[in-house]
């Protein structure tokens, strides 16, 4: 099973855990966006590089930075930026609410990812059973949008502006 996939279902796991408690739930978050990372990363890299030589695809999927990524994916959330993006680049695309909904999961589960991680105070009392089924559901969201859009120019695009951010529009 592929990676993303063993993590979202880590994450489906954890979420069942008997007396989950909040170091659970801050798991579940990171894995959720974890596997949608890896999702992503792992279909960029599948577009970029052959299988051979063996080890290639894995490094292209490293080389990957989230934050970019992140930024990446925001020209995808509206019809305007999808619409700059195609002239800028001289490519066509058409605005698609699937490419809207992960670039708009992915940026939320990496902010979640961040807290999860790193707020160690949880000041704003987010950390909890809810808050780690939301990221789970974002997730699997993002996972279905992949599966319906994935064959189409618009993904191919999307991938495109994954690998080369903002370095394509030079």
């Amino acid at each position: 099973m592929p990676l993303a996939d063993d993590l979202l279902e880590h994450a489906s796991r954890l979420l069942v855990t008997p007396a989950i408690g909040d170091i659970d739930c801050r798991r579940v978050v990171s894995a959720s966006y974890y596997a949608a990372f890896h999702l992503i990363s792992a279909a960029v890299a599948t577009q970029v590089s052959p299988p051979e030589p063996k080890g290639l695809r894995g490094r292209c999927q490293r080389a990957l930075e989230h934050r970019a990524m992140k930024n990446a994916m925001a020209r995808f959330l509206t019809p305007e930026g999808v619409k700059r993006l195609a002239e800028e680049v001289s490519v066509p695309c058409a605005f698609s609410q699937d490419i809207a909904t992960i670039a708009k999961a992915f940026g939320d589960l990496q902010d979640e990812r961040h807290l999860a991680d790193y707020d160690v105070v949880d000041a704003e009392g987010k950390v909890g059973l809810s808050w780690a089924s939301e990221s789970l559901n974002k997730a699997k969201l993002l996972f279905e949008a992949w599966d319906r859009v994935q064959p189409t120019g618009e993904a191919k695009l999307f991938l495109a502006a994954v690998i080369f951010g903002n370095k394509w529009t030079k």
